[in-house]
């Protein structure tokens, strides 16, 4: 190796070096920055107040940032007043700011705020039928931004209960919460086993359901032979515990 290709190395390198200086200089700079700090203060406020919602961002504002430059000295705290109910549609949500601009004295103002997030909901892992019964492994995890959420979605079920649709979803489409409720094991009418449990004691005998019943639901079991009446939670298709 030549003395002019040492030199030119140790340039590039002298070069490398100011220029992941200037990097970290620059990093350092945005942290510090009072309005990049007020941003990050209020989209923590904001967060605060729509549990649930994730990867929240906020869009840019010149009335704010015109404000903040106008009216916030370097360290000065910015406090989030009010957070507004948040339109999930257009995104907009009403933040009230104040501003301690000396002693005493204290600057209020609202401004109207464009957030976008994305809330967990569940989707048909498959196309479904109304009616058929349907549990949590039937549905898969989502995030979806907030803004194609046109009505109350599901985010989760419990693993064991059983479901049922009273519309018909294809794969990939949003689960309404309107639309999706417990599964009728046990019809009115319907002969059933009946458990009764005691201490060690378990009896298993006949009654007859006195009303429709869901999964844990409680319902009222009738003898047929003795005409006693029994107050049962239902376990199973066709099965209830007696609870009193």
């Amino acid at each position: 190796m030549n003395r002019r290709s040492v030199v030119f190395g140790m340039g590039l390198l002298f070069l490398l070096c100011c220029l992941l200086a200037g990097t970290a200089f620059s990093a350092t700079g945005m942290e510090n920055d009072p309005l990049n700090l007020c941003r990050a203060r209020l989209l923590a406020a904001i967060g605060k107040s729509l549990p649930g919602v994730e990867e929240l961002s906020l869009r840019g504002n010149r009335e704010l940032d015109q404000w903040l430059k106008k009216n916030c000295a370097a360290g000065q705290q910015v406090v989030v007043v009010q957070v507004g109910r948040w339109n999930r549609k257009n995104g907009i949500v009403p933040v009230q700011l104040e501003l301690d601009d000396g002693p005493g004295h204290r600057i209020r103002r609202w401004f109207k705020l464009e957030v976008t997030g994305k809330r967990r909901v569940l989707l048909a892992a498959r196309d479904l039928r109304r009616g058929d019964p349907v549990r949590s492994g039937d549905f898969v995890s989502r995030l979806v931004d907030c803004r194609e959420l046109r009505r109350e979605s599901v985010s989760r079920l419990p693993e064991d209960m059983i479901y049922q649709l009273t519309c018909n979803l294809k794969a990939g489409e949003i689960v309404p919460a309107s639309r999706l409720k417990p599964y009728r094991l046990i019809r009115r009418g319907e002969l059933v086993r009946v458990i009764l449990q005691q201490g060690g004691i378990r009896i298993s005998t006949r009654g007859v359901a006195m009303g429709n019943g869901a999964l844990r639901e409680v319902i009222t079991v009738k003898n047929p032979s003795s005409n006693k009446i029994y107050q049962a939670r239902v376990t199973g298709s066709g099965e209830v515990v007696v609870v009193y």
